[in-house]
C-alpha cells in the first residue's frame, strides 16, 4: 500500500544475527574494506551476485552488497541495482538507506512507462511486504493511511518481463491473458489487471520473475515449487479465500491468474485514524479464522497472514484471504542465506526460529493482526531485527486495554491465547478461535465489559 524472511528449512536466523552482532567484521577473515572488489563484481554481475547471495549474513556482506548496489545505480544499471538492494533489504531492511534507495530505483524504472497510478480505486490483492514500508515493527513510525496501489518500496519485486539484469518492457500478454495495466506491486511480484481472452473474464495476474530471484542451479526447484504451491492453493474453495483460476510460465515470468477483487487491504484500517469498530473487526477476523481452519484441514498453511493479505470490500461486505502458498514459493533459494519466509512482525516464534510451521503459526499471525486492527499498533516493536525477534520469542505482548480501555475483556482473552509463545497453548484450530470471536462479538453487542 513489510520483511525479512528466515528459511523454513531450519536455518536459525536469530543465531546468525546474534553471532554477527557480537563478532567483529575482522572475524570473517577479510581485512579489506567492504566492497573493495566492486569493479570485479561489475565485470561479471550475474556470477558474482550469485556468489554474494550464497554467503551467510555478516557485516562485511552488508557492506559489499550496499557498495555494489550503489555503484550499479551510479552507472545507470537500475534493474541490477534493484536486485542487489532487494537482497540486502531481505537480510537487514534497516541497513543505512536501503529502503529509500529501493523506492527511488523502482520509481525511476516505472516513470518511463507513462502509466498513472489509480487513486481511490479498487485495491489489488497482492501482499505488500516491503521490509520497511508496511511493516513498521522495525524503527516504527507514526502510521498513515495508505492509498492503493501498494507501495513501490516492496523489496522483493523483480523486473517485469525479464531478469534482474535486463532493461525490458513490461509484458502485454501472458498465456491467454491480456495484461491491461499494472495495478500493484506485492510480496513477490507485479500484479496486473488482465482479461482472459478465452472467456472474456476480468482477472488479476500476479507475475513473479523467478529467474531474477534464483541462480540457474536453484531455478528448476523454484519453478517446481511454484507450480506445486499454486496448485495446492488453487484447490482451496472457500468463500473467504481468493479463487485461483490458472498458473503458467512465459518469457521467464511465472504467473498466477486469480479472481479480481474489489475493495482494500485491511492494512488500510490498521492505523489509529481509520480503525473499524470493534464488533466489525471481531467479525472479519472470525471469518479469517474460519477460512484458515478450512485450509489447515487441507494441510495448507498460509505462512504470511497479516492485514495486507486480507482484502475487504465495504460495499459488499466480502472478505478474502489472498496469497495462499506464495510465501513458500521462494523457499528453495533461501536455505543458504538465513532468510525467513513471511513478514517478521506478524510471525510466530517458531517461524522466526526456523522450526516446523503448522496452522498454529497462522493463528499467532492472525492474533497479531487482530491486535493491530483493534489498536492501530503492532504488539511487538523494536529498533532492529534482532530486537524484534527477541520481543516476539521472549517478551509478553502488551495488554490490549492499555491501548484501548474501552474494549471488552473477551478480546483480551482471545489475544492472550492466540499470542501464546508455545503453539500448543494457542487455539487448537481456526474454528475454535472463530467460535471464541463469535461469542465475543455477541458480548460486544450486549455491552459486556
Amino acid at each position: 500500500p513489510g520483511a525479512m524472511l528466515l528459511t523454513a528449512a531450519g536455518v536459525a536466523l536469530i543465531a546468525v544475527q546474534f553471532a554477527a552482532a557480537r563478532a567483529p567484521a575482522a572475524a570473517t577473515g577479510a581485512q579489506r574494506p567492504p566492497g573493495a572488489d566492486t569493479a570485479r563484481l561489475l565485470d561479471n554481475f550475474e556470477q558474482r551476485f550469485a556468489e554474494l547471495k550464497a554467503r551467510k549474513p555478516s557485516a562485511l556482506l552488508l557492506g559489499d552488497l550496499y557498495t555494489l548496489g550503489a555503484q550499479l545505480e551510479q552507472r545507470g544499471r537500475l534493474p541490477q541495482a534493484t536486485a542487489v538492494f532487494r537482497h540486502l533489504a531481505r537480510i537487514d531492511a534497516t541497513h543505512r538507506d536501503v529502503t529509500m534507495r529501493l523506492k527511488r530505483l523502482m520509481d525511476a524504472q516505472r516513470a518511463p512507462t507513462g502509466r498513472t497510478e489509480t487513486k481511490g480505486g479498487a485495491a489489488v490483492h497482492a501482499a505488500a511486504a516491503s521490509p520497511a514500508a508496511t511493516d513498521r515493527a522495525v524503527n516504527p513510525a507514526p502510521a498513515t493511511p495508505r492509498t492503493p496501489p501498494p507501495s513501490p518500496a516492496d523489496t522483493r519485486l523483480g523486473t517485469p518481463g525479464g531478469t534482474a539484469g535486463e532493461d525490458s518492457a513490461p509484458p502485454t500478454q501472458l498465456g491467454r491473458y491480456r495484461l491491461e495495466r499494472e495495478i500493484g506491486r506485492g510480496a513477490m511480484g507485479v500484479v496486473y489487471l488482465g482479461r482472459d481472452l478465452a472467456i472474456n473474464r476480468q482477472v488479476a495476474i500476479k507475475a513473479i520473475p523467478l529467474a531474477s530471484e534464483f541462480s540457474d542451479s536453484e531455478l528448476a526447484e523454484a519453478r517446481a515449487r511454484f507450480f506445486r504451491e499454486a496448485e495446492t492453493a488453487g484447490r482451496l474453495n472457500h468463500p473467504n479465500i481468493v479463487t485461483i483460476y490458472d498458473v503458467g510460465e512465459e518469457r521467464g515470468l511465472a504467473y498466477i491468474a486469480m479472481e479480481y477483487l474489489q475493495g482494500r487491504h485491511l492494512s488500510e484500517y490498521a492505523v489509529p485514524a481509520k480503525l473499524l469498530e470493534p464488533r466489525k473487526v471481531a467479525e472479519l477476523v472470525r471469518r479469517t479464522a474460519d477460512a484458515l481452519s478450512f485450509a489447515h484441514k487441507q494441510q495448507v498453511v498460509h505462512r504470511d497472514i497479516k492485514p495486507a493479505n486480507l482484502m475487504y470490500d465495504t460495499a459488499t461486505d466480502v472478505l478474502k484471504i489472498t496469497d495462499f502458498g506464495i510465501a513458500r514459493i521462494t523457499d528453495a533459494g533461501n536455505t543458504r542465506t538465513g532468510i525467513v519466509l513471511g513478514t517478521p512482525s506478524f510471525m510466530s516464534p517458531e517461524q522466526l526460529e526456523g522450526r516446523t510451521v503448522t496452522g498454529h503459526s497462522d493463528l499467532f499471525s492472525l492474533g497479531v493482526s487482530l491486535f493491530q486492527l483493534l489498536t492501530g499498533h503492532l504488539p511487538f516493536t523494536a529498533d532492529s531485527m534482532t530486537g524484534l525477534m527477541q520481543q516476539i520469542a521472549e517478551r509478553p505482548h502488551p495488554p490490549l486495554r492499555a491501548f484501548r480501555p474501552d474494549l471488552p475483556a473477551c478480546l483480551e482473552e482471545i489475544l492472550d491465547r492466540a499470542l501464546a509463545k508455545e503453539p500448543g497453548a494457542r487455539f487448537e484450530t481456526g474454528a475454535q478461535m472463530a467460535a471464541a470471536l463469535e461469542d465475543c462479538k455477541k458480548r460486544i453487542a450486549d455491552g459486556a465489559p
